[in-house]
């Protein structure tokens, strides 16, 4: 009898925990982009679609014609000559939070963590790493972090962009439900 007592308690502590894990997403990320060289380049993408699993796998994805810029006309020659959005009409990033653990999501705070994974822009492929921060507030997480590319990386180029920006630093902020 002690046993079956004993097992159900130790099924029922690994059912809670499991279930106290759980997946969120959003569908409202914000990406942004502005040039290394020319503050001018600034662009905001208010649509990427983010899940953060219970494992610490995280994703993003996005419409490259999702950015807007204040500029029409440089909107017009991002879509069509730098990035062929036509032709390439999505980004993603695919990766894992190496250090998932250290984030408590039952414990409102601010938590360092490290992102690696595999960026596609372009129709380029590249291993990324990165620091970010998650957020949690009343069990809500909120992922942030930042960092810069470079475009070459990404066979984004062409005589224009030399002129314009080789970099960009990219800001993520996704608040997850």
């Amino acid at each position: 009898m002690k046993k079956v007592i004993s097992t159900l308690f130790i099924l029922g502590f690994v059912l809670t925990q499991l279930s106290a894990q759980k997946n969120y997403s959003t569908n409202t990320a914000q990406v942004r982009f502005i040039a290394v060289d020319d503050k001018d380049i600034d662009a905001v993408n208010n649509a990427a679609v983010s899940r953060l699993e219970a494992n610490g796998d995280l994703s993003f994805i996005m419409l490259m014609k999702g950015f807007k810029f204040d500029m029409e006309t440089m909107q017009e020659h991002f879509n069509e000559e730098y990035v062929e959005s036509d032709k390439f009409p999505r980004a993603l990033f695919n990766g894992k939070i190496t250090n998932f653990k250290t984030v408590n999501f039952k414990k409102d705070g601010t938590y360092p963590v490290i992102v690696e994974g595999n960026m596609q822009v372009h129709g380029v492929n590249k291993a990324v790493q990165t620091n970010g921060i998650i957020e949690i507030k009343g069990g809500v997480p909120k992922a942030t972090a930042k960092f810069t590319v470079a475009l070459k990386d990404f066979n984004i180029g062409g005589i224009l962009i030399k002129m314009v920006a080789n970099k960009i630093d990219i800001q993520v902020t996704a608040t997850y439900q």
